[in-house]
């Protein structure tokens, strides 16, 4: 499978994504930190990209402007358990493809990641 960026300011959230996407044989990597997920993506890019907007140093968005600012691409799916209309706009001109309402089923994984 691929490897996976996971950018979560709940600890608790980020063990269960991962203990979820290893079991389906993905390799991961999380962070609580917009910053530190800029500064992972930097050194070894991943296959894709969840991303929370409620996030340490830097937030969802601002971490979304500075990788657009940066020509960095890749696959990203915004984590939210709920997100304004604007936002959600903004989100996906920055490069989004997709939104996962918190919390996150285990079945919706597989069918999001392809």
């Amino acid at each position: 499978m691929s490897r996976i960026l996971i950018a979560d300011d709940s600890s608790s959230q980020r063990i269960i994504l991962s203990g979820n996407l290893e079991k389906l044989g993905h390799e991961i990597e999380a962070t609580g930190n917009g910053q530190e997920a800029l500064e992972k993506i930097k050194i070894h890019p991943p296959g894709c990209h969840l991303l929370d907007n409620l996030l340490l140093v830097m937030d969802g968005l601002q971490t979304l402007e500075t990788y657009q600012t940066q020509n960095i691409r890749l696959p990203i799916m915004m984590l939210t358990a709920d997100i304004q209309e604007w936002l959600k706009i903004r989100c996906l001109e920055l490069g989004t493809r997709m939104f996962l309402n918190k919390p996150i089923k285990q079945t919706q994984l597989p069918e999001a990641l392809q």
